[in-house]
């Protein structure tokens, strides 16, 4: 086995390590789809972000995986630059624009979250090298948790390392289909039910889960569904602006967010629908998106941001 041939079996070995830790409870199941549909990983190292599947092969490049953990982890800053408003507005039933405008450390705490998400956008366009845009307060993806401190960057790592684990079940799925000749005729529709595969995939179990762990099945789903939206954020942040909208191969951001964090057995007042309105804040308002809906809850505010991105 040459050199080049082994670096891609170690990111098998690797890629196969982060599926099991996004869905623990289905290792075996992990591990036999592996063994039988055996597709090869191959490493592409070019400018073009690649992550996609054949029959046979899946194929990612090293930028894609950079671009996923600094999104991932920059999206995590969602919490702290928008969660306080979006929390205020559905207690006291206020506008969330009124809120955004009277949070008088907004300023501060949005240029940081604005500056890594550009930071992402230079890296994907090609105008920054990695090393010249990475955040000296990011962990590298070699970092392992084990390794931070800080209890909200274990959080954001788990969630990143979760929301790269849906991006490879995604990818499996169409491997699968390919293998089990059962392709979709129609790509956008294929594209469209590997998101929900995945979805599905990650959360059928939880249960099984966390009874084995003596938790709470909402804190499990809730911590599973979080770990979407950021899947979300680097799907969007990775989408050229002209596709965003949909195309002859994918249908637009917007369906495939709804397809992946809509059909949900988490409760209305989830800390999940806050989660995922500020993250959907920080698109509009990093767009250039003007909203100004009537007081809601956060799950209607989610609802009502989707529509917009």
């Amino acid at each position: 086995m040459s050199n080049f041939e082994q670096k891609q079996e170690e990111f098998k070995q690797c890629f196969i390590e982060l599926m099991k830790g996004a869905v623990p409870e289905r290792t075996d199941e992990i591990l036999k789809h592996w063994e039988h549909y055996n597709p090869k990983m191959v490493i592409k190292n070019g400018n073009k972000l690649t992550l996609e599947a054949t029959r046979d092969e899946i194929r990612v490049d090293l930028k894609i995986i950079d671009v996923f953990w600094l999104i991932g982890f920059s999206g995590w800053k969602a919490i702290e630059t928008y969660i306080p408003s979006v929390m205020t507005a559905s207690l006291f039933n206020n506008r969330i624009l009124d809120e955004l405008k009277n949070d008088e450390e907004l300023d501060v705490v949005e240029r940081t979250y604005k500056e890594r998400i550009k930071a992402a956008e230079q890296f994907i366009e090609g105008n920054s090298s990695i090393e010249d845009i990475w955040p000296p307060d990011i962990p590298k993806i070699t970092s392992h948790d084990d390794g931070i401190d800080d209890v909200e960057y274990k959080a954001a790592y788990d969630l990143t390392v979760s929301a790269l684990g849906f991006a490879l079940f995604h990818e499996f799925r169409h491997v699968m289909l390919d293998q089990d000749r059962e392709r979709h005729n129609v790509r956008a529709e294929e594209e469209m039910a590997c998101d929900v595969w995945a979805r599905e995939f990650i959360t059928a179990k939880i249960a099984t889960y966390a009874s084995s762990k003596s938790l709470d099945y909402q804190t499990v789903l809730q911590r599973r569904s979080m770990s979407f939206v950021l899947a979300v954020l680097i799907l969007h942040e990775i989408t050229p602006v002209w596709d965003r909208g949909g195309n002859c191969d994918y249908f637009s951001v917007a369906e495939r967010i709804k397809s992946i964090i809509f059909n949900t057995q988490l409760e209305d007042n989830s800390h999940f629908w806050n989660f995922a309105a500020a993250v959907l804040i920080g698109i509009c308002r990093m767009k250039h998106i003007s909203f100004n809906p009537e007081p809601m809850c956060a799950k209607e505010l989610t609802m009502f941001l989707v529509e917009l991105v």
